[in-house]
């Protein structure tokens, strides 16, 4: 695809949906908030980074050469987003009895499990914020030097009056209003109640420190992102992601301690995605209630059944987790694999790129450059699922390499589908649809006959359930 075809999408720091622009020609650096990796990530964290990754799967489809980084932080972290507490690291520490680190190395191994089971493409760079701490050392002497930053007793603050508009970048409203009401702890250290750690002094008992030119120590959560990304991806680069929870303090301390430190505008483009909510409520850990990608599996649904509903929704828009919600999903994932596999299966793996393409393509191309409409491109999707089903081998083999071509950037492996999944005959398929039609007729004569003449002549074993009929392969007669 051609790297002129314009993507627009929406930008939290200018409010509004901007074409992009990248800073390197034909190119699209960006940058994705990582876990942190004290604790499995549930699918609410989850859902954040198929927004993502569908981000970046269509700057590829356009031709962008995309440069993607995301980092795990593995210390730095305080509970509640806050300055002072407890590091999370620690919090896992006390609860499992473990190292950090190993908590780290589990955890991650596991996101990234979690992550493949989704087909989420691994970042290009994906640094460890523990790897990177002389680096983020030398970002906070930087800001000390230019009078942003200064020494306290428990620590280095970076000082907010020294950068005008601090906390309003992707804010409509000042931080003292978005703050009012809460309980913030009084810390008489600071120079102003906004100010925020970059560096935190060493408390007994911490089991992460090192050693820096304010004593020992570890870094603040916001700095992490700030060193990493600027390593990675230069002074300035184009897309910064996250979740709406990140907005404020966190990707507001990024700008405002980066672009204090070079002087340059930090990120082009902000980009936030909205919570998955369970119950109109937003799904997180501090509830003592949340559902892993596990807890889906253990509940019968394929992981890409949950991709698949994510794609449903724009990541402008809460997700509304429901069961019921899955089920559509399954049934529109099985159908999805059902059709594209007997079409595979007619055509003795043909497929031809299609001229004309039935106006499928421009419809999905313009979903996916309108903010990455994902809902809209679905439909597109759907257009072709249609001419999958023809009985045109010709229209059959386009509509194939339409739905392979477009699947570059849903990711639902409906080429494994194709070449993997066991599929009925024409006659196999006569058969079960024309007892469904008798079942639901009401001819149950009819439709335990042609039931067990699936079974004894093609092992073709048919369960009825809620969600309608299934079929699963036995031997005949089974």
């Amino acid at each position: 695809m051609a790297t002129r075809t314009e993507i627009r999408l929406f930008d939290s720091a200018a409010r509004a949906v901007r074409p992009f622009v990248p800073v390197h020609a034909g190119e699209a650096r960006m940058y994705n908030c990582g876990p942190t990796v004290y604790d499995r990530q549930h699918i609410g964290n989850l859902y954040a980074y198929i927004v993502a990754d569908v981000v970046r799967r269509t700057f590829e489809y356009f031709g962008y050469r995309v440069t993607q980084v995301m980092n795990i932080t593995d210390v730095g972290h305080i509970v509640d987003d806050a300055d002072a507490g407890e590091d999370k690291m620690a919090l896992g520490a006390r609860r499992t009895g473990k190292d950090p680190l190993r908590i780290a190395t589990e955890v991650t191994q596991q996101f990234m499990a979690d992550r493949h089971k989704l087909n989420i493409l691994d970042p290009h760079v994906m640094p460890k914020a523990t790897e990177h701490v002389p680096l983020m050392i030398e970002l906070i002497q930087k800001l000390i030097d230019k009078g942003h930053a200064y020494l306290a007793a428990d620590g280095v603050y970076f000082d907010v009056t020294t950068f005008p508009g601090y906390g309003t970048r992707l804010n409509a409203e000042p931080p003292e209003e978005r703050m009012a009401g809460a309980r913030v702890e009084v810390n008489e250290n600071k120079r102003h109640p906004n100010d925020f750690a970059l560096w935190r002094a060493a408390k007994p008992g911490d089991l992460q420190q090192w050693d820096s030119p304010w004593g020992k120590g570890n870094p603040g959560w916001h700095i992490e992102c700030s060193a990493m990304s600027m390593k990675y991806l230069g002074d300035t680069f184009d897309i910064h992601s996250g979740g709406e929870d990140h907005l404020f303090p966190h990707h507001e301390c990024e700008i405002a301690q980066s672009e204090a430190a070079t002087g340059k505008p930090f990120v082009n483009y902000w980009l936030h995605v909205r919570f998955l909510r369970v119950d109109n409520e937003k799904m997180a850990k501090s509830k003592g209630g949340f559902f892993t990608l596990d807890d889906i599996s253990e509940w019968g649904y394929d992981p890409l059944a949950f991709r698949l509903l994510a794609l449903g929704t724009g990541y402008r828009k809460s997700l509304d987790f429901t069961r019921a919600a899955m089920d559509q999903a399954q049934r529109r994932l099985e159908r999805w694999r059902r059709v594209v596999a007997e079409a595979y299966a007619a055509t003795g793996g043909r497929v031809t790129e299609p001229e004309p393409d039935y106006g499928v393509r421009k419809g999905f191309n313009d979903a996916l450059a309108d903010d990455f409409n994902t809902p809209k491109a679905l439909a597109a999707a759907e257009m072709a699922l249609n001419l999958a089903g023809s009985d045109d081998a010709a229209i059959r083999e386009r509509a194939l390499w339409l739905l392979f071509d477009m699947d570059r950037v849903l990711g639902l492996s409906l080429r494994d589908a194709a070449t993997k999944e066991d599929v009925l005959s024409s006659e196999e398929r006569r058969l079960f649809d024309e007892r469904e039609r008798a079942r639901r007729a009401k001819d149950f004569t009819r439709s335990d006959e042609l039931r067990d003449e699936l079974l004894e002549r093609h092992g073709i074993r048919v369960m009825d359930t809620k969600d309608g009929a299934r079929w699963e392969r036995v031997a005949k007669g089974a």
